[in-house]
């Protein structure tokens, strides 16, 4: 019996005055009950300025993430 289960990883930047503040990314999967995301900050200065937007773009990020992993889907092909 075939079993397939989907997966994909999702990838994101909170841009902020067209510079890379932090990037996000996570690994979804249909078998997965949650996943988390992690953050990479590139630019502390500008992180601890804006942190605010920065947080409202890892909101956005995560609930994005969260859409595409309801989506996903198992299947087993006999």
């Amino acid at each position: 019996m075939l079993q397939t289960t989907q997966s994909i990883s999702l990838n994101g930047s909170s841009v902020i005055d067209g510079a890379s503040v932090v990037n996000f990314s996570t690994s979804l999967s249909a078998d997965q009950a949650y996943s988390s995301v992690s953050m990479q900050i590139i630019d502390m200065e500008l992180y601890k300025a804006n942190k605010d937007k920065v947080r409202e773009d890892r909101d956005a990020f995560q609930k994005q993430a969260d859409t595409l992993a309801d989506g996903l889907s198992t299947s087993e092909v006999k």
